[in-house]
């Protein structure tokens, strides 16, 4: 495990030098090989090929939220009024499949994952988008979530969700003293994601941008 984290952080200090440009997007993912659990009944190891196209694939979604974003409802827990918490994330767009402008930079095989590098170049709506967010009326919060591994295929969607629902919930936090009954909004992906694998669970670090659009008090029921 101990070589595993210093691997990790080593990749990560290879692509420092990547930066955002106003056209252009960069992301640093990876896959398992020889996942420890198994999907459906396909080959083992997974082939690098079908590895690539799972990458291509995570980073289609990742960039679709960096570009555009996610409407979210959030409902905090509250034990004292028995409401359980919820949090809905609906994507508003995503980028086309297959687009050029989404491009393999580079390749590693590293123990048993892929690493990819990959840049997305925005066209001029895009880059307005981004610049929007700039704007001092969005929050700006950084979260953490984590999934069960045995959660399969789903388990790092789960993560990355989980952990924007932390970043959400610390935003929030700070600007309402009393526990709101709904919360409605607007969020980005603002950075590319840190994503480990520790103690048998998806553990993923997100950076967002947010707008809140609607706070519904709890009077009003």
């Amino acid at each position: 495990m101990r070589s595993l984290i210093i691997s990790t952080v080593l990749l990560f200090a290879a692509v420092a030098g990547f930066s955002e440009s106003p056209d252009r997007l960069f992301l640093q993912t990876w896959t398992e090989l020889e996942p420890l659990v198994r999907i459906g009944d396909g080959p083992y190891p997974i082939p690098l090929n079908t590895a690539e196209r799972s990458l291509l694939d995570d980073a289609q979604a990742l960039i679709s939220g960096m570009v555009y974003g996610w409407t979210f409802t959030y409902v905090p827990g509250d034990l004292s009024r028995h409401v359980t918490e919820s949090f809905v994330l609906t994507p508003v767009a995503v980028i086309t499949r297959g687009t050029p402008r989404l491009r393999v930079l580079e390749t590693e095989v590293s123990d048993t994952r892929l690493w990819a590098r990959i840049a997305y170049t925005l066209n001029e709506e895009e880059s307005q988008r981004r610049a929007s967010w700039e704007s001092n009326t969005a929050a700006q919060s950084t979260g953490q979530g984590k999934a069960n591994i045995l959660d399969g295929a789903d388990a790092r969607t789960k993560s990355l969700r989980d952990a924007f629902r932390d970043a959400i919930r610390l935003a929030l936090d700070t600007r309402y003293v009393n526990k709101p009954r709904e919360i409605t909004g607007e969020v980005v992906l603002w950075a590319d994601p840190t994503v480990l694998v520790r103690a048998g669970s998806w553990m993923t670090r997100a950076s967002v941008k947010l707008l809140v659009r609607e706070v519904i008090p709890y009077r009003i029921f």
